[in-house]
Formats: structure tokens, sequence, C-alpha cells
């Protein structure tokens, strides 16, 4: 019995994703990092959001969550996101790495590929309703920079005030038989942000912390 159990245990985590509770506790999402060439010149392709949807007029890379028709393929999830969003052709996308995954702090796992497109005109991109705009920065430009770090508090609230002025308790440490420490919001950690101010445009964010991560890697930092 205890050998067919760890035969099972073997053969199933060796198969199983190194993020706990990926596929149960997290929504899943994949981006690409777009690489072009500008005048002869590597450089990033960012897109601005449009100002309708959740986090308007912010700087991302083309991305978004997994669909069924992608086949759990997140590679293929970050190529048709790129597809819808910029309005290229699949056979324009050349994927050349998979850079890892990316946490977010409201349980939302990223999976980040690196590709190249194949764009003669950018400023002719026939962008979704999505994307209001996109630039690009030269590559030689973000390995010399040095992005500024602020920090933001991230807390843990067991219980808040909703708009109405009512409490609602989200953790009841009391009935749970918790120290009392967890019945007010506890100090979790200090987060680092990056920002990379290039010309009219401020990198930050998720965005920020993925090409901050990606550069250094490039310089083999």
């Amino acid at each position: 019995m205890l050998n067919r159990i760890l035969r099972q245990l073997k053969k199933n985590l060796g198969e199983h994703n190194n993020i706990i509770g990926k596929e149960r506790k997290y929504r899943n999402a994949a981006v690409l990092i777009p690489i072009v060439e500008v005048n002869k010149e590597v450089h990033m392709l960012f897109q601005v959001r449009a100002d309708h949807i959740r986090q308007g007029g912010e700087i991302s890379f083309p991305g978004g969550m997994v669909e069924e028709e992608d086949g759990g393929d997140y590679q293929a999830t970050a190529v048709r996101e790129t597809v819808e969003e910029l309005g290229i052709s699949k056979n324009n996308i050349e994927v050349i790495s998979y850079l890892g995954t990316y946490v977010a702090g409201y349980d939302v796992t990223i999976e980040v590929y690196v590709g190249v497109l194949d764009i003669k005109n950018i400023e002719a991109l026939p962008l979704s309703e999505e994307v209001a705009s996109v630039f690009t920065v030269p590559l030689k430009w973000l390995d010399q920079v040095r992005p500024e770090t602020h920090y933001i508090d991230m807390q843990i609230q067991p219980r808040f005030v909703d708009e109405e002025g009512d409490e609602v308790v989200l953790l009841d440490a009391k009935s749970l038989g918790l120290s009392d420490r967890y019945e007010k919001p506890y100090k979790n950690k200090k987060r680092k942000l990056y920002f990379y101010r290039y010309e009219a445009h401020t990198i930050w964010g998720m965005t920020g912390e993925i090409l901050f991560e990606f550069l250094a890697i490039l310089k083999n930092e």
C-alpha cells in the first residue's frame, strides 16, 4: 500500500505545477514582452490601456486571462491576446523565451513570455478597443537607466467598514480561537515598486516589476 502511494505521489508531483494552488486558488493569465525593430534599433513595445477598461490609462504588455480555447497552454494565451489587442497576425509573432511566473498580490498568476514582433508600421496597427495607443522604448535606453523605487505598505485586513458604515468581518479570529492580534489589521510587508519614466509615459506596477526582472536577466545580474 505504501509503495503504491509513493509511486503515485512521485508521478503526480512530477507533473504538478510549482505554484501551490495555481489551478484552484489563482486566476491565471499570460503576457508577452514584445520586442520590435525600429530604424534598425531594438525597442520594446508597450500599450496604453483604454480609459473604459480596468486600470484605464495605465501601461501594460499585451496579455490577458486564460481562456478555454487556449487548451491550458499559457503561451497560446499570450499569443492570442497579442493578436487580439495589437491586431497583428499570429505569423508575425515569434516567441523566443519563457521568462517565468509573476504572482500578483490579488490571487493572480501571470506567465510571462518574450517574443519578437514583425511590424512594418507601428503607428498603423489596428488596435483593439481595449488599447488606446502603443509606443516603443529603445532597449539601449532601458538597459542604461535605473528605475525610481517607491514603496507601499501591504496590510492584512481581517475586518473592514463598508461604504454604508457597517463592519464586515472576514476572519472571526475570536470564534476560531486565534490570537487577539488577528482581530485588527496587521502588517504584512513593504512592497517595492519600480517606475520607469520615458518621455510622457510612466511604466510601473506589474509591468514595471516584470520589466525590471527582464532587464536584470538580460544583464545577467
